[in-house]
């Protein structure tokens, strides 16, 4: 199940109406309410990734994490703000859960088995030296198939707040570009990896192909799916050279301001050839329909979910964070989570 970045709201705050449980005794838990108990194991989690998201937030990179600050907090402060949040979230998942009558079906637990085993196989030895047991990892990769579910239910077809197929398709249609793109490698690698840049002469054969492939697309004489095979036939590729793409170009940051630049000023339809120093390749780009494309993905069940997720996931997990603190109801064991410092991620 695919799973999206979260870009998270921490307020200070709204952590005092908590109510605190002073449990001196027993560490093995971090919060609690009636019916979940979220364990010191996840804490620990939480605050490690909440510790790797603050190494890409500090404003020097040259500096240690924790000397910095973040949002004008002290990057210590933020971080254990942010893993709060992510504790009490864990509550208010299962909490929704219940009051939504939501559950995992029995192909998501087993998904979801099958993620923790297969990330706990490749770094169980640096999440149990931190202290993080299978089954408190269990627990946050459930909680995250959890809120899969809420969205759905919230955002998905019959849900609460129900988005349209006609408003997916106007925002997408809004705020995307649809291409397609052929690239030709300026260079040659041997069986060791390494590269000899192209000689002149080389490169202009690369242009003149390429460059022979777009007018013939401008003429109506060749597809670019007709030239991106043509190509592979050329060049002896085992796999398709033709990359069908749909994004963002105000805010992507996959691809080179040239390619974002060309296909900003290209029309539906319209062909281009570009060379792109950085890249050492030549490209052959292709303005595809943004409308037919956005269609053709809606009648998809997995690629509209896709489409949903990239339109509204940012609010749902907004609307989360800031629910989760101001949540009532939970009994904290700050003794434990005191006893974790994110100075015990810094090398």
């Amino acid at each position: 199940m695919k799973k999206t970045k979260r870009a998270v709201s921490l307020i200070l705050a709204a952590l005092l109406v908590v109510s605190a449980a002073g449990c001196s005794g027993d560490k093995s838990w971090a919060a609690k309410d009636s019916s979940t108990t979220v364990t010191i194991g996840s804490y620990i989690y939480y605050l490690y990734t909440a510790y790797s998201s603050a190494q890409s937030k500090v404003s020097d990179s040259s500096k240690k994490v924790l000397e910095q600050k973040i949002d004008g907090k002290d990057a210590s402060a933020w971080i254990r703000e942010k893993a709060m949040i992510s504790t009490k979230e864990q509550i208010l998942v299962s909490r929704e859960m219940n009051s939504k009558k939501l559950s995992l079906s029995d192909d998501e637990k087993k998904q979801a088995e099958s993620v923790t085993d297969s990330t706990w196989n490749q770094y169980s030895k640096t999440l149990e030296k931190y202290g993080i047991a299978k089954t408190s990892f269990q627990a946050v990769v459930n909680s995250e198939y959890g809120k899969d579910k809420i969205f759905e239910a919230v955002y998905g077809k019959n849900g609460s707040k129900a988005v349209s197929d006609e408003d997916l398709k106007n925002y997408f249609v809004k705020n995307d570009t649809s291409f397609s793109l052929l690239a030709y490698p300026l260079y040659t690698m041997d069986s060791s990896g390494a590269t000899k840049e192209f000689s002149a002469d080389q490169k202009k054969k690369a242009k003149q192909l390429f460059d022979g492939y777009a007018d013939q697309i401008k003429a109506g004489k060749q597809t670019v799916r007709q030239a991106a095979d043509a190509y592979k036939k050329s060049s002896n590729a085992t796999t398709d050279p033709l990359m069908s793409k749909m994004a963002n170009l105000s805010t992507d940051t996959q691809y080179p301001d040239e390619i974002k630049k060309a296909l900003k000023s290209m029309k539906t339809g319209e062909v281009k050839t570009l060379e792109v120093t950085a890249q050492k390749a030549y490209f052959l780009l292709y303005k595809d329909d943004i409308s037919k494309t956005v269609e053709e993905k809606i009648q998809n069940e997995d690629s509209r979910k896709t489409l949903l997720i990239t339109y509204k996931w940012s609010d749902f997990t907004d609307s989360l964070d800031k629910q989760a603190s101001s949540l009532s109801g939970v009994n904290l064991n700050e003794s434990a989570m005191n006893s974790y410092d994110p100075s015990m991620f810094q090398s």
